[in-house]
């Protein structure tokens, strides 16, 4: 099966490629800027004047899109990132793509833009409303070239090494600290999946896609913990403090309080459910052990 692939160099689409050549005989192909983190197995495409006849060329069955621009501020610097990557860069990549066969697009997107965890599309930040002003492009682009789509929601990754520090590197970073790392107030309530989860996960999708129809599928483990908790676990398992100022930094006036994944889908249409359990994935996380 020929697959593209959108953030190919970033945090999941690094891991994700990885697990492909290991475990695959898929033909990846990758869009990006950037080709000095990609293996030699991937075939790059430009992003280019010349986008849809290399994408025409590369006949993808299946396109995996989790390029974006990430951030939870909203100023006037970040909205021209936010709709390019998030809003243009996906329809100039729909467009192409009318002029193959698509079997599915799997979209990635954010459990952000479900403010209040009810499934309900209701943009926590300008980064979640933009992705999900890219839900209905995408239904239009599907209607007219006649592909699935499976949008995918993923909760909070944890593990391995990513450009961006996420909390649970801050929280390990806060152990022994000599001076204490401020903090919120901690009792925002997440749910905490495994890098190598994340990654099993969309292998096991690629290869059983023709499971589903157009879906809606939340990627977590059904469990939420809030940050203190976490601090509580990382301490346990190191023996040592953290040193943490809570409540240092403020709430924001809009940010999400509690996230939890409903995962009954993964099970019933896919079986397929999360292996790590978060104390294992924070033991590897502290020994190294992960992708």
């Amino acid at each position: 099966m020929n697959i593209i692939i959108t953030g190919a160099t970033g945090y999941v689409g690094k891991n994700l490629i990885s697990a492909f050549i290991q475990h695959t005989d898929h033909k990846l192909y990758a869009i990006t800027r950037n080709i000095s983190d990609l293996p030699n197995e991937v075939v790059v495409i430009n992003d280019d004047s010349n986008l849809e006849e290399n994408i025409v060329t590369a006949k993808p069955d299946l396109v995996i899109h989790l390029a974006s621009y990430l951030t939870s501020r909203a100023e006037i610097e970040d909205i021209e990132k936010l709709i390019s990557s998030n809003i243009t860069f996906g329809t100039r990549l729909l467009n192409a793509l009318k002029s193959v066969q698509l079997k599915c697009f799997i979209n990635v997107g954010s459990f952000s833009e479900f403010h209040f965890n009810d499934g309900v599309i209701n943009p926590t930040y300008l980064y979640s409303a933009t992705k999900s002003a890219f839900r209905p492009i995408l239904k239009y682009y599907s209607e007219i070239s006649k592909f699935k789509v499976v949008n995918v929601t993923p909760f909070s990754i944890y593990g391995g090494i990513d450009s961006q520090k996420k909390i649970m590197d801050i929280l390990f970073d806060a152990v022994d600290a000599k001076e204490p790392v401020k903090m919120s107030d901690g009792f925002q309530f997440l749910d905490f999946i495994h890098i190598n989860d994340v990654v099993d996960f969309f292998v096991h999708l690629s290869n059983n896609f023709a499971l589903l129809d157009d879906e809606e599928l939340y990627l977590g483990t059904g469990k939420s913990y809030n940050l203190r908790e976490i601090a509580a676990k990382i301490e346990q398992i190191t023996e040592r403090k953290i040193n943490a100022d809570w409540g240092a930094y403020p709430s924001r006036a809009r940010d999400t309080n509690h996230a939890c994944a409903p995962i009954g889908k993964l099970k019933e249409k896919l079986n397929w459910q999360p292996k790590i359990t978060i104390e294992a994935g924070l033991v590897l996380k502290y020994k190294g052990k992960e992708v």
